[in-house]
């Protein structure tokens, strides 16, 4: 009889410290399931906010202090492009016959404002030309953009209008001179395109010598005489994309 109850109570016991395991082995599992759960949580914030960067910096405009990445496309009083950064476009252009000079997006403080007077040279990719010469962006066409790309938002585009002012940005070439430009009056026609070059501010060199430089500028005929040429080097606008912003 004894040894009965013995036994009754070993099994109590030893059923008690079972169900005790099964306890602590459930607590383990759901601390895990906790940490799945947390680990899913952070993985789900972190991708909601790598979408939602994109998303805020689109609500960003372009202000004054502000330094914009843009893509642009210049093109002369008639519609014509001149000089593009979109490679796919100039592309295109060149297998339909027109001439258009390739260069890269431009860096340009926003709202900033120079002399009108003076050329910013940028660079031509395509066509290679003879003495690598740059473009010449002029200080009139620079302020126009600078103050255009004012309020954009981060892959906005918008068509800028050039105002020269006074200054028609025309020059007159008597036969002799034009022939130094390699171009033929008798030949020449209205609205043919020219290759000009203008000089940029002289640049001092550390030896207190001076080296005068030039830009290129693609011009059109837009006058005739027997003996005498009329030239124009103004554009009409810009076509702008904005591709990024950061501070200045």
């Amino acid at each position: 009889m004894d040894d009965t109850i013995l036994f009754r109570r070993r099994s109590i016991v030893l059923g008690m410290k079972k169900t005790y395991y099964n306890d602590a082995k459930g607590s383990s599992k759901n601390r895990q399931k906790i940490l799945f759960v947390v680990i899913a949580v952070v993985f789900a914030v972190a991708m909601v906010a790598s979408y939602l960067v994109p998303l805020f910096s689109a609500f960003r405009v372009a202000q004054s202090g502000d330094i914009a990445l843009i893509g642009y496309t210049i093109r002369d009083v008639a519609g014509r492009p001149v000089i593009s950064s979109d490679q796919q476009f100039v592309a295109t252009e060149l297998q339909k016959g027109n001439y258009v000079l390739l260069t890269s997006p431009l860096e340009i403080p926003v709202g900033m404002a120079i002399s009108g007077a003076n050329p910013a040279p940028v660079p031509i990719l395509y066509p290679r030309l003879n003495g690598s010469p740059q473009f010449g962006l002029l200080g009139f066409e620079i302020n126009a953009i600078s103050a255009g790309i004012t309020g954009m938002h981060p892959g906005e585009t918008r068509t800028i209008r050039f105002d020269y002012g006074s200054n028609d940005l025309e020059m007159n070439l008597t036969a002799e001179e034009a022939d130094g430009l390699g171009i033929n009056v008798t030949d020449a026609q209205i609205g043919d395109r020219v290759t000009l070059g203008i000089t940029k501010t002289p640049d001092i060199s550390t030896n207190n010598t001076t080296e005068q430089s030039f830009v290129m500028r693609l011009g059109e005929i837009v006058g005739k005489q027997p003996d005498q040429l009329v030239l124009c080097y103004r554009y009409g606008s810009a076509d702008i994309v904005l591709h990024g912003l950061t501070n200045g």
